[in-house]
């Protein structure tokens, strides 16, 4: 049942026909601009930090002032919208408030995010690299400045770069070192798609705050995998970490790029584009092929005595045509569509004030490594692999790796088409260390007097004089790990929302909600289609087998799918306005072969298949009562059932159809066509009372297709009618079974919404716990049963008379020692004649069936002689394995007996008996 509004983005109301039934309608974001599309909230501020001030920007020709002023104009505008439009497009905005597992999700999401992000901030759980630089990171650092110095003088109306920010404990570290080349040991993770598409799904994004200026933190890879969130600068950084740790030779790109993609605005796209099929295009497509099924179903089965069509001349090099011109067109629709948003996104970004000034961080991909013949592009944010002349992409900066820090020397007139990605050649990249070892620049290996010729300033004169090459220190974040448990899992702290076009796509982790929900789709409604929208919810590990949901707020209605398993077999179960319209079995595991239930307040409808009776419809009419609210049925007036054709009866006894009417007390029979025939045979009963008995035949009403067929006696009337009454009775009964089936039904469905459970596989080891053995709990085990094989006492039986077994004479003794042997040496005997006597009795009746089978080969059947042939073969294995069995304990007798008589001589209890 629907509860609440039951929608996911904005709602408005419409009017509507019924003035008791409300319809909601799904309406999308009425803005476009979206500046934290499916965003949670920006994470805090690390201590130390909250209260720094950006620099200032510097007077004069820079063009960063300029934006300045107009972020500075338009704060609390911006402030607004961007807590609007997070309210919107965040998952928490699409829940049903009155929804307690939604509720609840959010405030177990809010505790994870509290928790985590004082424990990432706890300086005792981290080693000292994070909080304090070591000598050389501090040369490092100044050697670093120094080159900001010079650049900002150089070049005062460029952007400042990113090469020593703080992490976040506050600790200045150079932007190199904060790359960890890691290898996580995911197969997915070895291939760069699979690795930016995880990453993407990973974590969640936060815009840049303000969207023209640098980050003022970079708390390195392994902070952002640990809270899952971070920035385009942590996306990227991360990533690059990742591809360098499996071979790739990547970079992280300091630049500027357009609004959607520094928003992560994929509002643009249609669920479609990504592999989400909206309702309206699945409708279409079911309908396209409910008309080749009915074309084909009408070529298939034609009507003898319809005139055929005169024949159709075509040309097949016209049809050809067509179908080409036909394409054609469709290409040039596509192409006109895809130019038309191209053009309508130009026009959003010409609109956008801080156009080419918005900062963006993605990664290149350089070829030479892992089979790379290209360089390309990873949107980190969206996983999307695009090519370097992008036209999302307006400028870059600077590029960085572990290895070293280049910064861009070309100009970006038309975005990036021209640029150049050859970081080797110095005239395009300037790099910050020496320590470079793309082709064209300085490589640290080259020998001193190299150096010194490449290098050395032209002033100098003294050759000997080299200079010091400074390498770059170790990075100082930990070696990069992803739990298993949050590799499955996938969303961040459990959630994770995209806005397209025409949807929202929310995505949550398996066993994160109470509910099992992993997935929710919610289409926006589209007046020009006429579509209301549609809330699509996905489901896994729940024990009821709910597999899908599909809400329709407009209608009010309600309809769930399940996976095989359930009691009674349910498979879809429909409910409008809070009363079940229609339930579809699997019918398979049912054994009256129920397929579908069509509920309404006059009328039910069975549909069946597969029945010995060859039932296959059944449905009852109950009287129309005055009152729509009441949710009680009226009296049943009619009940009927159909029948498919019997091959073994003949077409006039075999019925069609059979139609009870209860008011007027009267039975209709409708059996099945004849061959050749339009008309079918109907024969009508009217119950006769006790006065009525002998005199029934007058009130049977009967139409014969065949006027020479030969009437039925009065036995045979007599005896059909009492079948009828019979079958009356049993179609009633069936009836109230499953009406009382629905209500059990029903039931069970509010008991297990009311209280969800979920099932964890058995193969699932992180939340089953399974303790896997060591080899020294192995070890433990084994000598804990051969510790417990030890104190069984065999002389036990023997020492009973005796009073006090520890101290025995030496007659005593050798009683009890003679006696376990001879004991053991009878069961020994025993066993053997078991055997013995089970492999006589199978060579025996195996020779007597040989026998037997010598004696009337001739005259024995093929069934008999197969049973023979299988006795036979049985015999033999059995006599094989009883020889065996046989050979195996004579020839092992011996030793246990030799082992007893050994035990016995070190028994200190039999001591006295071996006393000289």
């Amino acid at each position: 049942m629907l509860t609440g509004t039951e929608v996911d983005a904005v709602t408005g109301g419409r009017s509507s026909p019924s003035a008791r039934t409300p319809q909601l309608k799904i309406s999308r974001r009425s803005s476009k601009a979206v500046d934290v599309a499916s965003t949670p909230p920006v994470q805090d501020a690390p201590a130390g930090l909250a209260d720094s001030e950006p620099p200032e920007a510097q007077p004069g020709d820079d063009p960063f002032l300029q934006a300045d002023l107009i972020a500075a104009e338009s704060t609390s505008a911006l402030q607004k919208k961007l807590s609007q439009l997070s309210t919107e497009s965040s998952y928490e905005g699409q829940a049903d408030e009155n929804d307690p597992h939604e509720a609840e999700f959010r405030e177990q999401q809010q505790r994870k995010r509290d928790m985590l992000i004082k424990e990432l901030l706890d300086k005792s759980r981290f080693p000292s690299s994070y909080y304090t630089n070591t000598p050389k990171e501090e040369q490092i650092l100044e050697f670093v400045d120094n080159f900001n110095r010079q650049y900002t003088q150089l070049y005062p109306g460029r952007k400042e770069l990113l090469l020593s920010p703080p992490n976040h404990f506050g600790t200045k570290k150079f932007v190199c070192t904060s790359i960890r080349q890691s290898q996580l040991p995911y197969r997915e993770l070895y291939d760069y798609r699979g690795c930016a598409k995880f990453l993407s799904e990973f974590l969640s994004y936060v815009p840049l705050e303000p969207p023209h200026e640098l980050p003022q933190t970079i708390p390195g890879p392994a902070y952002t995998a640990r809270l899952q969130q971070g920035n385009a600068f942590d996306y990227s950084i991360l990533l690059v970490s990742l591809l360098r740790g499996v071979g790739y030779d990547a970079y992280v790109v300091s630049g500027y790029a357009s609004r959607s993609v520094t928003l992560m605005d994929q509002s643009r796209i249609t669920s479609d584009a990504v592999g989400i099929a909206s309702p309206m295009t699945a409708r279409g497509e079911q309908g396209s092929e409910k008309l080749q099924r009915v074309g084909k179903g009408a070529d298939a089965t034609p009507n003898k005595y319809r005139i055929k069509p005169p024949r159709q001349l075509k040309s097949q090099f016209l049809s050809k045509q067509e179908e080409k011109l036909k394409v054609k067109e469709r290409e040039d629709l596509e192409a006109r569509q895809k130019r038309e948003a191209e053009a309508q996104a130009m026009s959003d970004d010409d609109d956008d004030e801080l156009k080419g000034l918005r900062v963006h961080s993605w990664v290149l991909v350089l070829p030479g490594k892992r089979e790379v013949a290209e360089a390309f592009f990873i949107e980190p944010t969206t996983g999307a692999i695009c090519s370097p002349e992008n036209e999302c992409y307006l400028g870059v900066e600077s590029v960085f790796s572990s290895v070293n820090y280049w910064v861009n020397m070309q100009v970006c007139y038309e975005g990036l088409k021209g640029i150049s990605f050859d970081l080797g050649d110095n005239t395009k990249w300037e790099f910050v260390l020496l320590d470079n070892t793309q082709p064209g620049g300085v490589d640290p290996n080259r020998s001193e007097e190299d150096d010194v010729g490449d290098n050395a300033s032209d002033e100098e004169d003294n050759e000997d004089n080299t200079p010091d090459v400074l390498d770059l220190p170790p990075s100082w974040v930990e070696r990069l790990h992803i739990p298993k448990e949050d590799f499955e899992a996938r969303c961040p702290l459990g959630a994770k929302s995209v806005v397209y076009q025409n949807a929202r796509h929310e995505l949550f982790a398996d066993y994160c909600r109470k509910d099992g929900m992993v997935s929710r789709v919610t289409f926006f409604a589209d007046d020009a289609t006429d579509f209301n929208g549609e809330i699509h919810e996905y489901f896994a590990n729940r024990r009821d087998k709910l597999r899908q949901r599909i809400r329709v707020p407009f209608e009010r209605r309600v309809h769930e799918f399940f996976d095989p398993g359930r009691p009674h077999g349910l498979k879809e179960h429909v409910i409008v306005e809070g009363y079940t319209k229609e339930v579809i079995f699997y019918p398979s595991a049912r054994s009256d072969g129920l397929v579908k239930r069509v509920d309404d307040i006059t009328k039910v409808m069975e549909y069946f298949t597969e029945r010995d009776d060859r039932l296959v419809y059944r449905s009852v009419t109950f009287e129309d009562d005055a009152e729509d609210d009441d949710p009680v049925r009226g009296a049943i007036i009619k009940m009927t059932e159909k029948f498919d054709r019997d091959p073994d009866v003949s077409v006039s006894q075999d019925a069609a159809k059979r139609t009870y009417f209860l008011r007027e007390d009267k039975i209709r029979v409708t059996y099945h066509l004849p061959a050749g025939r339009i008309i079918a045979a109907t024969r009508e009963f009217r119950k006769p009372t006790a006065e009525q008995k002998n005199t029934f035949l007058d009130m049977i009403v009967s139409f014969d297709v065949n006027p020479y067929v030969k009437p039925y006696k009065r036995q045979q009337l007599y005896a059909e009618l009492l079948e009828l009454l019979r079958a009356e009775q049993t179609c009633l009964s069936a009836i109230k079974n499953s009406d009382r089936e629905i209500a059990d039904i029903l039931s069970n469905r509010h008991a297990e919404e009311k209280d969800v459970a979920l099932s964890i596989s058995i193969y699932d080891t992180i939340r089953n716990q399974t303790d896997i053995p060591s080899e020294e709990q192995k070890e433990t085990y084994k000598e804990e049963e051969e510790a417990k094989a030890a104190d069984l006492d065999y002389l036990s039986p023997f020492l009973v008379n005796h009073d006090n077994p520890m101290s025995l004479g030496r007659e005593e003794a050798l009683q009890v020692k003679d006696a376990c042997l001879k004991s053991f040496k009878e069961r020994l005997i025993e066993k053997a004649n078991i055997i013995q006597g089970r492999l006589d009795e199978v060579t025996a009746e195996y020779q007597r069936r040989q026998l037997a089978y010598s004696r009337n080969a001739d005259s024995m059947t093929v069934e008999e002689t197969e049973e023979y042939v299988k006795f036979c073969n049985d015999a033999l294995f059995k006599i094989h394995i009883l020889e065996k069995r046989l050979a195996k304990h004579k020839e092992t007798a011996p030793e246990r007996y030799i082992e007893l008589d050994s035990k016995l001589k070190a028994d200190t209890r039999l001591r006295a008996a071996f006393k000289l």
